[in-house]
């Protein structure tokens, strides 16, 4: 028995990600990513809330409020998709080491940054 393709939503791509998502719309997210999230952030950070932990120290109340709109808009945009296409987004079109299992991984980074 083979298994039928699932019918493609008007509002997602070829891939099954939300149509008209892109890179450019995450600026603040590729340089936390890239400054933090790096290939060695476990050897650098030692876990991802600490890497979060780390960026709240040194970035000022705007850096982090453009962070955190970035992350509410990419989960909110993930939210009833596979979490693999999450995945797929932030470590092939945002250049990522870091791949989030799911979307409460990215709920705890969440958690990390809105801290006061």
């Amino acid at each position: 028995m083979t298994k039928r393709p699932r019918p493609r939503r008007r509002d997602e791509d070829e891939t099954g990600a939300p149509r008209g998502l892109r890179r450019d719309a995450f600026p603040a997210l590729r340089a936390f990513l890239r400054g933090y999230l790096h290939q060695d952030f476990p050897e650098v950070h030692g876990s991802l809330r600490d890497a979060a932990a780390a960026f709240r120290a040194d970035a000022s109340a705007a850096e982090r409020d453009r962070l955190v709109g970035e992350l509410e808009s990419l989960a909110d945009s993930f939210a009833s998709r596979p979490a693999r296409l999450l995945r797929q987004f932030v470590t092939e079109d945002l250049g990522s080491a870091w791949s989030p299992k799911s979307r409460e991984e990215v709920a705890e980074l969440l958690e990390v940054l809105r801290r006061e």
